[in-house]
């Protein structure tokens, strides 16, 4: 043999081993791709997709590509996720259940409890094609947290294939961040090949209520927060809330959060619950609809909310959602009702929390195993909140008078007039409500070098100067309070001397107006209608808007 003959020779045998070699290895090579991840997933759902949601068949898929025609030995695939599998099986073709007997060293399979969870999106095999064309339907390992799928034997396969295993769910409850499942062979030496080890099943995982606050969506008024008076009326009974959400996918309809083209039981939804509601109120709640969907959600409450202090709570379910667009809801409360006891005599505030409900259990104590006993999904509770979304105010008016004077001949006269008492008919015809209270002035002096020492007085039985007074110190409706600068101050806390200052006056009581006059008695007078400030518990000085003096509140 030639020396050429020889080297051909040995190439040929080298390449004969070498695929011997690779045979007897693998035939089939198997890899796991998410078609396509999740995008995104709640932090509290006890029940996330493991696939982009609303996309029918989404899942993992595994392929398997022919390396050579052999024998095939079964094998099983097995697939770890990165929490307690909350979604089970359909069940197999010889009537079994499809979830794996912790107790048993066998392949025994028992019924799940409550069989396919859910029954809308199951875990299950799709699109079984060529040498996974019989592949049965997966095994649910509650115990490791893990799909189990057995791969075909073959005394000859010649094929390639791929299948898609479809509507695993997970308990993210606590996880943060990109999961990943990882996937390994139960016999190496059965002639499939791994080359996937790990795969991303979901890109993120974050709170899907990103904040809550008093305000509106683009295009809608904000209505601020409401009010309550502690004389039973209510000055402002409109506010808006908005709900955003913490990422494009958060918010999810009942068809969105399955793979399977069929809705599941329950949306994303959010309970609202109000605290500190006093007995006698009842709220009214709307959700603000958008002119566009763009950026807004479309929702409804599941009944209609009238809320009270036995009846505290508001669930919102989603009718219609963008998974690419973070969106908003805004909730308005429309009208507040006060019986005649209603208990709104102290001040105090109605606050609101919001969390994704229903609040429960994905597995089933007892077994250990899927349930959808509360429908699905299902939620840890984490409450957003609380935001203040009704102020309940002292029923007084705030009044200012920018100069007073006491100053050797000079003098200011005050007069308080209590306008409870009007020809309207009362409450029920549009008037007010007739009611009498004390007078409290904060004094403001200036000395000659800036400000002076503040000092005030409240009128009572005891200190009561001036004229038009009642013996306990009020004012009664339909009285008008007059009284001179000079006599309010030896009453009060002022150092004695002359005052040359500001007064804020709080009247006890609705519908104050006053008018404050400087004269020397002989020659000279300057009246001036006193200034009325909007509540400065509702409406704060410092805010951007409100919070100015003016003749007309």
């Amino acid at each position: 043999m030639t020396l050429r003959s020889r080297l051909m020779f040995g190439l040929v045998m080298a390449l004969m081993l070498f695929v011997s070699a690779q045979s007897s290895f693998a035939q089939v090579s198997i890899a796991l791709t998410a078609n396509p991840p999740s995008p995104g997933e709640v932090q509290t759902n006890k029940n996330v997709q493991t696939a982009e949601p609303n996309v029918q068949g989404g899942g993992l898929l595994v392929t398997g590509s022919l390396i050579a025609a052999s024998p095939l030995t079964q094998t099983q695939l097995r697939i770890t996720y990165p929490g307690p599998i909350t979604s089970s099986p359909i069940d197999g073709p010889d009537g079994l259940g499809a979830c794996r007997d912790p107790e048993s060293a066998t392949q025994d399979e028992r019924p799940c409890p409550d069989g396919a969870v859910p029954v809308a999106d199951p875990i299950r095999i799709e699109g079984a094609t060529g040498v996974f064309a019989a592949v049965t339907q997966p095994i649910l390992n509650t115990v490791s947290s893990r799909i189990e799928i057995w791969l075909p034997a073959s005394t000859s396969n010649n094929s390639s294939g791929s299948f898609r295993i479809v509507g695993v769910r997970i308990d993210a409850n606590g996880k943060t961040g990109a999961q990943n499942a990882t996937a390994s062979l139960s016999d190496a030496a059965a002639n499939y090949l791994l080359t996937t080890n790990s795969v991303t099943v979901i890109n993120a995982i974050s709170n899907g209520i990103a904040s809550m606050a008093i305000g509106s969506r683009s295009g809608s008024p904000n209505l601020g927060t409401a009010s309550i008076f502690t004389n039973r009326t209510t000055p402002d009974e409109f506010a808006s809330l908005i709900i955003t959400e913490g990422f494009a996918s958060g918010f999810r309809t009942e068809g969105q959060l399955s793979n399977s083209g069929t809705a599941v039981a329950n949306s994303t939804r959010i309970r609202l619950t109000f605290n500190n509601i006093p007995s006698g109120v009842t709220l009214t709640l709307s959700i603000n609809f958008p002119s566009s969907t763009s950026g807004n959600v479309n929702a409804h409450f599941l009944a209609t909310p009238a809320i009270t202090s036995s009846a505290n709570t508001a669930t919102i379910d989603f009718d219609g959602t963008s998974l690419t667009t973070t969106e908003t809801l805004e909730v308005d409360v429309t009208d507040i009702t006060l019986t005649s006891t209603a208990a709104v005599t102290t001040e105090g505030a109605i606050s609101v929390t919001a969390t994704f409900v229903p609040i429960g259990d994905a597995l089933d104590a007892t077994v250990s195993a899927p349930t959808d006993a509360e429908g699905y999904p299902v939620f840890a509770q984490l409450d957003v909140g609380p935001v203040t979304i009704i102020n309940i105010v002292a029923a007084n008016t705030t009044m200012l008078i920018p100069l007073v004077e006491k100053i050797g001949a000079f003098d200011t006269g005050i007069s308080v007039a209590n306008t409870t008492a009007d020809p309207f008919g009362g409450v029920a015809g549009g008037g007010a409500a007739a009611s009498a209270g004390t007078l409290k002035f904060d004094f403001f002096p200036s000395s000659a070098t800036g400000a002076g020492t503040a000092c005030t007085l409240t009128t009572s039985s005891t200190n009561r100067p001036g004229f038009g007074i009642s013996s306990d110190g009020t004012i009664a409706a339909g009285a008008t309070y007059t009284v001179l600068l000079s006599q309010l101050l030896p009453v009060s806390n002022c150092a004695a001397g002359d005052f040359v200052g500001y007064i804020f006056i709080t009247a006890n009581f609705l519908n104050a107006h006053g008018q404050a006059t400087i004269s020397d008695f002989r020659t000279y007078s300057l009246a001036a209608n006193v200034l009325l400030l909007p509540p400065p518990a509702t409406t704060p000085r410092n805010a951007p808007v409100g919070g100015v003096e003016d003749l007309g509140f």
